[in-house]
């Protein structure tokens, strides 16, 4: 009976201790994942919400980093795998602890590089709306430039500049090599020679006209003079001048308030007017056209000036024959005066003239 009491006092004692020491290994266990999560920045006694955003790419954002709001971090990255999309995008989440922050549903969730380093982490930027993120809610994406991309996009131009100013440094050295070459050197020597006496003939042409200048340095001086009397005249007469220019300034308004287009109208209207007459002489209509084409008028007033012409000399030397006087029943013949035959002559050429006119 001892025996047995005694075995059973051994079992007991043997399930109490590894009651005991399973139920530290548990609690060992629980404190383990406990202080893992609270170093991760996890609180386990808070309420927490996941949320979610999708990315093109990450640059390197993994499980973990942190999740910021104007540089506190609120929250850490719980996972990352690709979306249901099947299009590449990534599919990022995060938990943010409920009581430190009410995100509004029109944040930005936004990769960033938080040191110099490149850590990556995730930066809430938050929106205006009233209505907040709840459990399992979708947030706006977009991934920032980090410092290592900003410099490489600044210092692209300066890389391409760079790259031309090495090419066409190696152009100009291929160029040289060429110059000074064996069978390019050949004719340095006389290049050479050729720019020495170029140089030589510059320095003649300086002196020589350094020496004219010297000989004609009076006549230069008169010049100067002149120019100078010829300003003076200019500045006396600048209230002259001044008002020429003003007339010249109101002759120049008064053509362009011309009606240029209206002149130029009627002048050509005259032209025409005088090029229709013209041709109306050439074709000999009218009587003025058929005095310049018909030579048949012209004749008869020659004939005519001829016949009045033997008239005036019958007249003056026969007057009898055109002038008779009766004196008591008597016929007597009278001469005319040398007055009365002018008179008449000159009577018979107005009688002339308005015939030809």
């Amino acid at each position: 009976m001892k025996n047995r009491r005694m075995s059973n006092e051994v079992k007991k004692t043997t399930i109490s201790q590894e009651f005991k020491i399973g139920t530290l290994m548990i609690l060992g266990v629980i404190l383990l994942f406990l202080g893992i999560n609270y170093l991760k920045g996890m609180n386990p006694f808070s309420k927490q919400i996941h949320l979610y955003a999708v990315y093109d790419r990450i640059e390197g954002l993994a499980i973990s980093n942190p999740v910021l709001v104007n540089g506190f971090k609120v929250g850490q990255v719980s996972n990352v795998t690709f979306s249901s999309k099947g299009d590449g995008s990534l599919l990022v989440e995060f938990t943010i602890e409920e009581a430190k922050l009410k995100v509004p549903i029109d944040s930005e969730a936004r990769i960033y590089s938080s040191d110099l380093f490149g850590t990556k982490a995730i930066k809430i930027e938050p929106g205006i709306t009233k209505s907040y993120a709840q459990q399992g809610d979708t947030l706006l994406s977009s991934v920032e430039m980090d410092i290592t991309s900003a410099v490489r996009k600044e210092l692209e131009p300066l890389r391409k500049k760079t790259e031309e100013l090495i090419k066409g440094v190696d152009d100009i050295l291929v160029n040289m090599k060429a110059v000074f070459e064996d069978d390019a050197t050949q004719g340095l020597p006389s290049a050479f020679e050729s720019l020495h006496r170029t140089v030589i003939t510059l320095e003649n042409t300086a002196a020589n006209l350094d020496g004219l200048v010297e000989e004609n340095r009076a006549v230069f001086k008169n010049v100067m003079s002149n120019v100078d009397a010829i300003a003076e005249n200019l500045n006396d007469n600048n209230k002259q001048i001044n008002n020429i220019i003003k007339n010249f300034s109101n002759l120049s308004d008064s053509l362009v308030e011309v009606d240029i287009t209206s002149t130029l109208s009627k002048a050509d209207k005259a032209l025409v007017d005088i090029t229709q007459i013209t041709d109306k002489l050439n074709k000999g209509e009218g009587t003025l056209g058929k005095l310049l084409t018909d030579d048949s008028l012209y004749q008869g007033l020659l004939i005519s000036n001829t016949e009045v012409q033997e008239l005036l000399d019958d007249i003056q030397l026969n007057p009898w024959k055109y002038v008779r006087v009766s004196l008591f029943g008597r016929k007597q013949t009278a001469k005319m005066s040398k007055g009365d035959i002018k008179r008449m002559e000159k009577m018979i050429r107005e009688e002339m003239d308005k015939l030809e006119k």
